[in-house]
């Protein structure tokens, strides 16, 4: 069996199922014009589903490279692989709807139904003066295990994520937070920290890059988060307020966007009452508190936040800020969140940690800071996914034994190599060679993930016809293609820091 879509200008014109045909026959049959694109799937391999076990076979892993066969008192529904990730359907959602669209009750759909599954070969036909198949995987194009000669993955995966964050930044200043390219619609959803993390991550790419394009996107960028965001709190503080309360690390991430900043002497207050308000929350006794309100949340996303506050601080004092903590608060403040994590590991911690390590070790030399990067970096490593899985898959940060510690997801591979690259640099500063060749090989295969996670180019985007809104930005995993602003944010501060990593 074989599926197509006929589609001009990303927008499906018309699809049909037909028998084994060739590809000449299917462009004609298709009735298929000059620039059209025809989305194919040859469908094979067709087992029936019990509907006991249709969570064990249509889960989410399998979304994109599976398809799925509904039938029911003779009538019968396919979807096939792409067109469930372009639709970004579940498969459960799939079913629900057939059944409501028909009104078949779930008993009726149990005693009468039938369920299969098939597999499917990808590919897409751009019609011009000739026809070339171009192979996909789960709606992709493959990224190589190991970059090709003169491809520099770190490079495009930033100067991608630049290009999404310009052509969507508002004349007001503000970015989508997140985006959901089936639709064509952002989510109402919204978060701070993660609006901030891409503030800081533009300001970075604009140093990197001497561009005063990005500079000025960046300072216009701050200035839109923090009118939105800022409040004075009293007694001199300053916190980044949402709806749901005031976050530590939302003020911390805040504080660092506008150190970074070349227009820090316009947000000198703002700076001055975030860092008061970031004091206010260190406990000698207990560590960081990490609400500032609703107090119910205090300890929430610990892992988090208290090392997001310890890297505002290290960095605070690295560039002798008059507000900067002693050394002696910040070797409390690390020993403390060393302790708490030996108590209840949780990966979430590695890399701000990391980061905020490496900036005191920078400072003073003490190996405890260096000792302890080494240590938690080591400990991750292991949750880095390679073998045994679908070829798309490999590279990304996901340990199935302790589905408590998250799902794999863009941001996590993001942030995990922005610790991984300080820990690299430290690695090879302190002539460990052993370590030096684990982190580059986890921070390269990393990049495979992220830039297969990237919408890269037409055929990424076949299927969207708002390119400009996704082209640049990391879909949240590869059967998944909702664009979150963190996911491009760690993405390109993890590029930023192979590109340009510490020196000592």
């Amino acid at each position: 069996m074989v599926w197509y879509c006929v589609r001009s200008k990303a927008i499906a014109r018309h699809s049909g199922w037909i028998g084994n045909i060739s590809i000449p026959d299917l462009v004609k049959h298709a009735g298929a014009r000059r620039g059209d694109i025809i989305e194919v799937c040859v469908c094979d391999d067709f087992r029936p589903v019990t509907a006991d076990r249709f969570s064990r076979v249509f889960y989410q892993r399998a979304r994109g490279v599976k398809g799925l066969e509904i039938s029911f008192r003779g009538e019968t529904a396919r979807f096939a692989p792409t067109w469930i990730l372009s639709a970004n359907l579940r498969f459960k959602r799939a079913l629900d709807r057939f059944l409501q669209q028909r009104e078949i009750s779930v008993e009726e759909f149990a005693a009468e139904g039938r369920l299969r599954t098939f597999s499917a070969r990808q590919f897409l036909l751009p019609v011009g003066d000739e026809v070339e198949k171009v192979d996909l995987f789960r709606g992709s194009i493959l990224v190589a295990a190991t970059p090709a000669a003169g491809e520099k993955r770190a490079d495009d995966l930033a100067d991608g994520i630049g290009q999404w964050l310009m052509s969507n930044l508002t004349t007001e200043g503000g970015l989508p937070y997140k985006y959901w390219p089936s639709r064509g619609e952002e989510s109402p959803a919204d978060n701070a920290i993660r609006r901030f993390l891409a503030t800081l991550s533009l300001t970075r790419l604009a140093k990197l890059r001497q561009s005063k394009e990005l500079r000025e996107a960046a300072h216009l960028n701050l200035r839109y988060n923090l009118k939105r965001y800022f409040q004075d709190i009293g007694g001199g503080r300053g916190a980044i307020v949402e709806s749901r309360g005031a976050k530590l690390g939302a003020a911390a991430i805040a504080a660092l966007a506008i150190l970074e900043s070349s227009a820090q002497k316009e947000f000198s207050s703002e700076l001055t009452m975030l860092a008061a308000g970031i004091d206010s929350l260190w406990d000698g006794d207990t560590g960081f508190h990490t609400f500032f309100f609703p107090p119910e949340r205090d300890g929430d996303n610990w892992n988090f936040y208290s090392g997001e506050a310890l890297l505002f601080w290290a960095e605070a004092r690295r560039r002798g800020t008059g507000f900067a903590p002693t050394l002696a608060r910040c070797a409390e403040a690390f020993s403390r969140s060393r302790t708490r994590h030996y108590r209840s590991r949780n990966p979430a911690f590695v890399p701000w940690h990391t980061q905020a390590c490496t900036s005191l070790f920078k400072q003073t030399g003490r190996r405890e800071f260096a000792d302890f990067v080494f240590e938690i970096n080591d400990w991750l490593l292991p949750m880095q996914q390679w073998d045994g899985l679908d070829p798309d898959l490999r590279g990304r940060f996901y340990n199935p034994q302790r589905p408590e510690y998250g799902p794999p997801h863009a941001a996590s591979t993001g942030a995990y190599l922005e610790g991984l690259a300080d820990a690299l640099a430290l690695a090879r500063a302190l002539g460990d060679t052993a370590r030096v060749a684990a982190y580059e090989r986890a921070l390269n295969r990393g990049l495979r993930s992220l830039r297969q996670l990237q919408f890269r180019d037409g055929y990424d985007t076949f299927y969207i016809s708002k390119k400009q809104r996704v082209l640049g930005a990391l879909r949240t995993e590869v059967y998944d293609n909702s664009v979150r602003v963190d996911s491009a944010a760690h993405a390109l501060a993890a590029a930023i820091k192979i590109l340009q990593p510490e020196t000592f």
